[in-house]
């Protein structure tokens, strides 16, 4: 029956790894979590029972570039019948979706824009057949002290007690089940294939300092095929893309300052092959459906193994072999510490909230999204918590900069998962691996100032 629908709706002839299990339990009315590998399918997990119960679908979703994504994808495959507001949008784009939301059957929307009174009007008489969390993770590792109201989504969630809920995500870390249960008091039934993208090699490289680092990486782009590099500040992504420029690639910067539009023409640029190389951080990746990216470099590791399988997953979606490197030099300890614990927020400040002292504005305006949904008590726990786990994520990843072991296995470990068998091209610990050989074009000419084409022309 399932197969015949997929056929009808999508022209498909099978399901990939784990899309049937999870379509079945979400038609039976059961909570479910999808854990599925980047480029799986997981989108088609929610768009299938949609047409089947035609019943309209509220996706939550972290990202406006992935909302633009999976809305142009909707449209590409026939859907009219689909609805988005973000603050990219113009405010006649935003009237036109508004106007559209209670004839959608697809919905993407923001947990800080539902959660404002006046928005969640527009939807709350709606009969949603299903809820979307997409990018589930965003809960756990965004929820309390990064975006508040994404802790608070049951209350979305309690409105709607006949929509069963989707929580799709392809990086799990241990305590996300428990998490989501907690959140929004359900009980998911958990649906997991794998993390582990064999098609990625996986290569960790230490040096003396930044400098040593920009000798070793240059020459490599010369022949990485589409290439992302992950930097942990707006201001490492301007000097490093003004590094790269200067030796002669076309590159893109992308960083959470950057305007819609500025965002928007990045994406479209690399997307198309007009620019080889994007400089960013860790804002750039969600929503970006290009799938012959072949490198993916980390110029400074991340904060956590979640966030790392996330970033690297980004890479060879087409299935085709593509390499992850990490780099490291002894001052990154102290910038990973700096951007993980220097503005964290901890059982001190929410006593302090509490007591009506003095706090940073910051810091004020989460603890009162938060304490509309949490008491005082769970706030202690929840924070106490939160840092326990970035400690734990951190020297995770320091373990990794130091590594004899398999780094697959390492890496997979955290979550949970043992290797059953090694690719053939596994990491620069346990393998021989391939040189991606891509030669990434175009490389920049200068341009000559009136003097010099003066010059030229009398030689």
């Amino acid at each position: 029956m399932l197969q015949h629908e997929l056929q009808k709706w999508f022209g498909f002839d099978s399901f990939k790894p784990g899309q049937q299990a999870i379509i079945e339990h979400v038609l039976n009315g059961k909570d479910t979590l999808g854990i599925l590998p980047t480029g799986s399918g997981k989108s088609l997990c929610y768009q299938l029972p949609t047409y089947i119960k035609q019943k309209p679908t509220l996706i939550i979703s972290p990202l406006i570039s992935l909302m633009d994504d999976q809305v142009m994808q909707l449209k590409l495959h026939g859907e009219h019948y689909v609805s988005c507001i973000h603050s990219g949008l113009d405010e006649n784009e935003k009237q036109q979706n508004m106007q559209l939301l209670k004839h959608s059957r697809f919905i993407f929307l923001s947990p800080e824009f539902l959660l404002q009174p006046h928005n969640f009007k527009l939807i709350q008489n709606l009969d949603l057949g299903l809820i979307v969390l997409d990018e589930a993770h965003c809960l756990s590792e965004w929820g309390y002290d990064f975006r508040p109201h994404y802790a608070l989504v049951g209350k979305i969630i309690d409105h709607f007690p006949e929509a069963n809920v989707l929580a799709l995500t392809a990086t799990a870390p241990p305590y996300l089940t428990s998490d989501l249960n907690q959140m929004l008091n359900k009980n998911f039934i958990i649906v997991k294939t794998t993390m582990n993208r064999e098609n990625i090699s996986l290569t960790h490289k230490n040096f003396e300092d930044d400098h040593a680092k920009l000798k070793w990486l240059l020459p490599l782009l010369e022949h990485s095929g589409p290439t992302i590099i992950y930097v942990s500040s707006k201001k490492m992504c301007l000097n490093l893309a003004k590094a790269i420029y200067q030796y002669g690639f076309l590159t893109g910067i992308y960083h959470g300052d950057l305007t819609y539009q500025e965002r928007h023409t990045v994406q479209h640029q690399f997307i198309n092959n007009e620019i080889p190389i994007i400089v960013a951080t860790s804002a750039f990746g969600m929503g970006i459906n290009k799938k012959d990216i072949r490198t993916i470099i980390h110029f400074h590791l991340t904060t956590s193994p979640s966030n790392y399988m996330q970033e690297i997953g980004r890479a060879g979606r087409d299935g085709a072999y593509s390499q992850a490197i990490s780099l490291f030099q002894p001052d990154d300890s102290y910038l990973l510490e700096t951007l993980l614990f220097a503005d964290v927020i901890t059982e001190e400040d929410v006593n302090t909230f509490e007591l009506g002292m003095f706090l940073p504005p910051e810091k004020i305006e989460i603890l009162e999204v938060l304490f509309s949904y949490y008491s005082i008590k769970q706030l202690r726990h929840i924070f106490a918590t939160a840092f326990q786990r970035k400690k734990q994520g951190y020297h995770r990843m320091l373990g990794y900069k130091q590594l004899d072991q398999c780094r697959r296995a390492y890496m997979v470990e955290f979550f949970g998962e043992e290797l059953s068998e090694k690719p053939n091209h596994c990491c620069d610990n346990d393998s021989e691996l391939i040189d991606i050989n891509i030669v990434n074009r175009k490389k920049v000419k200068r341009k000559m100032d009136y003097n010099e084409k003066l010059q030229n022309l009398f030689k």
